[in-house]
Order: structure tokens, then C-alpha cells, then sequence
């Protein structure tokens, strides 16, 4: 039987489970339930599921974010334990596979030549996007469980001890290395740089957002999105673990017991912030913001001033992931594997649907009509929106 993780790892999320369960026990408050969901709820639009197929075994034990890479019809997906697929979205057909028979912890990012992955022996892999090949391996400073992300030439990875790693996508060389100031205590995850041909984005567990020039690595400016407040580590815990989103001049992030902060991409100050909690990225579509916060309340807000458009609080302490736009809907899942469909204009609830029971794993995508889920038990599964959503 196959280890599922290295004993390193094994540590720090036992710790981490350890010191979370204190916190709890000592709060004065009882905890929190989830939500109950309207067993009598019956969809107001019709989402049809088109296709499920297998692509590996996936990752339940870990709680791991890896995400499939689409190029055009194509989905690339990797498993927790190497299996490396390339699937049809027209057919759902397996056009080839690959067993790499290696611990992921990371991925699957990719650009025009190569797939990317890391591992939890603290290594970045580059293989051949049509082949399966590897084309080159580097050694990490630890281990890394955020997506690998690509302009082409470069490749940027942020790791878990909080450090930016450039490589280039050529030679696996390092190009150069960042390395942030974190806190004692840290949630379990990074978000995945943003990168251009200009600038690499991303954000530390200091609370800190970075831009950096790609030729050098120096900063072209920082940002304060969360600052630390309390007595006692857990009380201090601040981490921006969701990914920024941009829209023409302006940068949104948000963290967790932080803020919602637009700025300036070019000059990183602040146009203006709303306190808000949040462990996920940010969405943006139809001129508006979309967060799920990490108590469960599910936001509409206006990009120009942060005002709140609409506010659902009907999933509360259901564990959200990341807001996703599909046509006119925000979906996103819950802590039972649902997937939850609502109107982008006002947060009416519009459909539901059950992929898998042990949840979803990393981000959503969407392949021409079709919204791509990829579960933690290994299932890929093909969604399609028949109907407008209701006036």
C-alpha cells in the first residue's frame, strides 16, 4: 500500500489539527453547526450533468488542491499518487496516461511546452506537455502544495516555508528565490503566484502581497492586506490563501481575519478595503466581486467603493471553497461535496448538484459550455447550464 504522505508533512498538519482543536475547546461559544440544507429544494434551472469518468484516485486524506490544466478541449489532470491523465472533453475519453509513481502535493500547472507538478519530497517537475516526459527536475527549499504557474519562460512556485522560487521553464535553473517572513503559526495552504511576462503577484502568511519584477526579483512594491491583532498565535493567525484576481488597473484580494482590499496593480496602494475573513480567492464577473467568507456568507460587492450588492448567509459554516462565475451563476461547494448555483444578480438560489460526497478538489473550469468538477475521490464530471437564469 502506497504512503500517502511524507512523515514531514504528517507533523505539521497534525500540529496545525491539534492547535485548531484547542482553539475551539477553549472558546466560550459552542461550535459552530453547519447550516442545514432544504432538503425539499428543487432546482430553478436545469444543470445537467454530461459525463463522469475516473482520472486517478484523487486525494481525501490530505485535503490537497490540485486542479486540472486545460489548453482548448484538452484536460490535464494529475492524482495524489502520480497518475497522470489527458481526457477528451468532447468525448470524455482518456486520449493517453502516464503512471509516475510519485507523491504529489502539488498542481497541475502548465503553459504552451510543459506540465508542471511538485512533490512532497520538496521538488518541482516539468514534463512534456504531449508526451508525459520529464523534461527536467529542481529541488524546492520545502514542500510546496500550490499551483505551479507560467508565463512560458519563467516558472514561479511558493512553498510552504513562505518562499518565491523562479525557474526557467528551459532548463529547470533557478532564476532567483524570495524569501518572506512568516509567523509561527500559518494556515495549511499558499495561493498560487499570478504571473506576466512583466510582474509575478502573490501573497505571504505575514499578510503581506508582493509584486516582483520577473528579470531580478526585486519588489516592485508591497502591500498590507492582514495584520496580525491579539494575544496568542491563534489569535494572531492572518493568511491570504486565495488567489488575487485582476481587472484592468485594479488588484482584489482577500485574507483570512483581514480585509477585502482593492489596489493599484502598477503602484500597490490602496483604492480602498472592507473588513472581511476569508480563506478562498476572490471571483470577478458581470462588473461585480464575489467572496465566500470563512464563516460561510456568500457576497456580491461593487468593485468601485466595496459596498455590499447581495448577500446570501444561507451555507453558513459549510466550508466554502472559491466563488466561480458560470454563465450567469456563482457556484461553489460545500463541505459534503455539493456544488451550489446562485444568481449573480441577486443570490437567488438556482440549482444543486452532488458530484461526490467526499467534496471537490482544487479550482473549477469551464470548457466551452461545460463546467469542469474535479473530485477528491478522482471523478472528473461535466456540468452544463441548459436554461437562462429566471428574470
Amino acid at each position: 500500500m502506497r504512503s500517502h504522505f511524507s512523515n514531514k508533512f504528517l507533523l505539521r498538519f497534525c500540529i496545525l489539527s491539534i492547535l485548531i482543536s484547542m482553539l475551539a475547546a477553549c472558546s466560550k461559544d459552542k461550535v459552530n453547526q453547519p447550516t442545514a440544507l432544504d432538503s425539499k429544494f428543487i432546482d430553478r434551472i436545469l444543470v445537467e450533468r454530461l459525463w463522469k469518468r475516473s482520472v486517478g484516485d484523487g486525494d481525501i486524506n490530505l485535503k490537497l488542491n490540485l486542479s486540472s490544466f486545460v489548453v482548448d478541449q484538452l484536460i490535464y489532470n494529475i492524482d495524489g499518487y502520480g497518475y497522470l491523465s489527458v481526457l477528451d472533453s468532447q468525448t470524455s475519453k482518456i486520449l493517453w496516461e502516464k503512471e509516475l509513481d510519485e507523491k504529489v502535493s502539488g498542481g497541475l500547472g502548465g503553459d504552451n511546452k510543459n506540465l508542471y507538478y511538485t512533490t512532497f519530497q520538496g521538488e518541482l517537475v516539468a514534463l512534456n506537455r504531449e508526451t508525459g516526459d520529464q523534461n527536467w527536475r529542481a529541488n524546492l527549499s520545502s514542500e510546496s502544495i500550490a499551483k505551479p504557474a507560467s508565463n512560458g519562460s519563467l516558472v514561479a512556485v511558493q512553498t510552504v516555508d513562505g518562499k518565491l522560487m523562479t525557474f526557467g521553464t528551459e532548463d529547470g535553473k533557478l532564476r532567483w528565490r524570495y524569501d518572506s517572513i512568516g509567523p509561527l503559526l500559518s494556515l495549511r495552504g499558499t495561493p498560487s503566484p499570478i504571473i506576466s511576462q512583466r510582474y509575478i503577484l502573490t501573497s505571504f502568511a505575514n499578510g503581506e502581497l508582493l509584486a516582483f519584477d520577473n528579470q531580478t526579483g526585486q519588489p516592485y512594491w508591497k502591500a498590507i492586506i492582514a495584520t496580525p491583532q491579539g494575544r496568542t498565535e491563534l489569535e494572531r493567525l492572518v493568511d491570504p490563501d486565495g488567489q488575487a484576481v485582476i481587472d484592468g488597473d485594479t488588484l482584489y484580494t482577500i485574507a483570512y481575519q483581514g480585509k477585502l482590499v482593492a489596489l493599484d496593480v502598477l503602484t500597490g496602494v490602496e483604492k480602498w478595503s472592507k473588513t472581511y475573513s476569508s480563506f478562498n480567492s476572490v471571483a470577478f464577473g458581470f462588473g461585480q466581486l464575489f467572496v465566500t467568507t470563512s464563516n460561510g456568507a456568500v457576497i456580491a460587492i461593487n468593485p468601485r467603493n466595496g459596498s455590499e450588492i447581495w448577500k446570501s448567509e444561507s451555507f453558513k459554516f459549510r466550508r466554502l471553497t472559491s466563488p466561480f462565475i458560470y454563465n450567469q451563476a456563482v457556484v461553489f461547494s460545500d463541505l459534503e461535496g455539493y456544488l451550489h448555483f446562485l444568481d449573480i444578480r441577486n443570490g437567488k438560489y438556482l440549482a444543486r448538484k452532488r458530484p461526490d460526497g467526499d467534496g471537490v478538489m482544487g479550482e473549477l473550469n469551464i470548457v466551452g459550455e461545460k463546467l469542469i468538477v474535479l473530485t477528491r475521490s478522482g471523478d472528473l464530471v461535466a456540468y452544463k447550464m441548459f436554461s437562462d437564469t429566471e428574470n
